[in-house]
């Protein structure tokens, strides 16, 4: 393994994580817009994190210190997606509590979490 692409692999990695972060707290502050804009630089991390990948001459997850973030990021991942997930509900629920599931502003959110 390069440790160059490994370096930089571990580098998106890491920035993948602070956004998870930061979407945590977006999702507690329930700031819907903020959690939008946390999602599409997701999306181009996760392109990143991906191309990164490829350049590896192994898989990560031989790695220790790899498949112990990757475990960690997956885990974070799904703590928010579920969290998206409740907030989503209050936010249904508030707008018309007598109608569960109705489309709202935060469908292509919850979509993409479904993607993921």
């Amino acid at each position: 393994m390069s440790d160059n692409h490994f370096a930089y692999f571990i580098e998106t990695l890491e920035t993948l994580e602070n956004l998870l972060h930061a979407e945590t707290q977006a999702i507690a502050a329930r700031t819907l817009d903020t959690i939008d804009d946390i999602m599409r630089q997701k999306d181009v991390c996760l392109k990143s994190l991906l191309s990164a990948k490829e350049l590896l001459s192994h898989d990560p997850r031989n790695n220790q210190l790899a498949n112990e973030k990757i475990d960690f990021v997956m885990n974070l991942q799904s703590r928010n997606a579920a969290s998206f997930t409740k907030l989503k509900d209050q936010v249904a629920t508030k707008q018309n509590p007598k109608v569960s599931g109705k489309v709202n502003s935060t469908d292509k959110a919850r979509d993409t979490y479904l993607g993921n």
